[in-house]
């Protein structure tokens, strides 16, 4: 089985990242052998790094601020493909989406002393915004770089209509708006499937070296987390 996480990085519930959300749900469940989960950023609270705690970190292997960050780090860790549905905000994604993953990214630093584990998810990105050049190619990259940092591996749709993830035009801050974009929901329904595709034949590979489990695996740092 394969574990795949939609990540709902809006604030604002039942709104345009949430109908992309749908359509890779749709993508995801044609590709057999899949378990999906959907996380939500609307409704909870991710504080920004105090920078203040990292002996915390070093030990504990999870931040020392307790707010939703737990929560959302225990499905990151399960999944093994995560695909983001994000609106554009200040030249960038919404400022709770920076907070967790700017701690995410602190705290497995310090609990790996210096070392980030490679964990070899897929991840894609369905990023829309209320104008057809809305900044929405800028998240797109910050979500790619940011998979990159976190020892993760980026999938975009199929070319030629998508070259880095999906960039969908809701028209204005309505939060139906998205779905007048046809091509990018055909889009979002296309990079769930590649998502689930890729997932599943990266951990087919792991499986089969078994020298690479602990490499490509961190159980360690995953039983530890389970056990605080």
């Amino acid at each position: 089985m394969v574990n795949i996480l939609i990540v709902n990085g809006s604030p604002r519930k039942n709104g345009n990242s949430f109908h992309m959300s749908e359509y890779v749900e749709k993508g995801i469940r044609t590709v057999q052998g899949t378990d999906v989960h959907v996380y939500e950023f609307a409704g909870k609270s991710f504080s920004g790094c105090s920078g203040t705690c990292s002996a915390y970190c070093s030990e504990h292997g999870m931040c020392a601020i307790k707010d939703d960050l737990a929560s959302f780090w225990e499905e990151y860790v399960w999944a093994d493909g995560i695909v983001w549905a994000v609106p554009v905000y200040h030249v960038g994604p919404p400022g709770q989406v920076k907070c967790a993953m700017d701690r995410l990214c602190n705290m497995q630093w310090g609990y790996f002393k210096g070392k980030y584990p490679r964990w070899n998810k897929a991840v894609g990105a369905c990023v829309q915004g209320a104008t057809k050049w809305g900044g929405q190619e800028l998240v797109i990259q910050w979500l790619a770089e940011s998979a990159l940092l976190m020892k993760c591996i980026p999938v975009a749709a199929d070319p030629p209509k998508s070259y880095f993830g999906v960039a969908g035009d809701a028209g204005s801050w309505d939060k139906d708006g998205i779905l007048e974009d046809s091509q990018a929901l055909e889009l979002a329904e296309n990079l769930g499937r590649r998502v689930a595709e890729t997932a599943k034949i990266i951990q087919r590979g792991i499986q089969a070296s078994p020298e690479l489990e602990m490499m490509y695996r961190p159980r360690e740092y995953v039983q530890n987390y389970k056990k605080e």
